[in-house]
C-alpha cells in the first residue's frame, strides 16, 4: 500500500470538491458585480490552509470561509480587484481572534463584529481591522463584554 500516493488522491478530491463548492457561490457574488474564477478559488483555498497551518487550526469544513466571501460580498468597499486578498485577511483575522479568545465567541459573532469594523468603523481599511479592530474585539472578550457592545460603542 502506497499511502502518499492516497493522501495525494484524497487531497487533490477535497481540493477539487473546495473548489467546486466555492465556486457555486458566483450565483450570489454576481449581484454584487463580483465572481471568483478557479484561480481566486485556488489561491484562497491556499491561503486558508497557510493560516490554519500558522494558527495551529483545523477545520473540517468551508463554513467560515463561505461566510466571509457572502458577508464581503456585500460590503460597499469590496470591488473585483481586492475581493480575494480581503477574503485572505478577514479569513487570518478571524482565527486570530479565535486563537485569543480561546474559541468561545461564536464564529457569527466574530465575523459580525470584523465586518462591522470593516465596513462601518474603518470604511474598509483592513490594516485598521487588524490592528485596533482585532485588539477591541479580543479585549471586549477579555472585560467580559459582549460583541454587540462594540456597535454600541460606535
Amino acid at each position: 500500500m502506497n499511502l502518499p500516493k492516497i493522501f495525494d488522491s484524497i487531497n487533490k478530491s477535497q481540493e477539487f470538491n473546495s473548489i467546486d463548492k466555492i465556486f457555486k457561490l458566483n450565483d450570489i457574488l454576481r449581484d454584487y458585480n463580483l465572481v471568483l474564477d478557479v484561480e481566486d478559488i485556488k489561491d484562497i483555498i491556499n491561503s486558508k490552509n497557510n493560516t490554519l497551518r500558522s494558527q495551529g487550526r483545523i477545520e473540517l469544513n468551508l463554513n467560515v470561509i463561505e461566510s466571509i466571501i457572502k458577508e464581503l460580498g456585500k460590503s460597499p468597499y469590496i470591488n473585483q480587484e481586492n475581493f480575494v486578498e480581503t477574503v485572505n485577511d478577514v479569513y487570518a483575522v478571524f482565527h486570530h481572534v479565535k486563537n485569543c479568545t480561546s474559541d468561545l465567541l461564536c464564529d457569527k459573532d466574530v465575523l459580525k463584529a470584523i465586518m462591522f469594523f470593516y465596513n462601518s468603523v474603518y470604511n474598509g481599511s483592513m490594516e485598521l481591522v487588524m490592528g485596533k479592530g482585532t485588539e477591541k474585539i479580543i479585549n471586549n472578550f477579555k472585560h467580559n463584554k459582549e460583541l454587540t457592545c462594540i456597535e454600541e460603542e460606535y
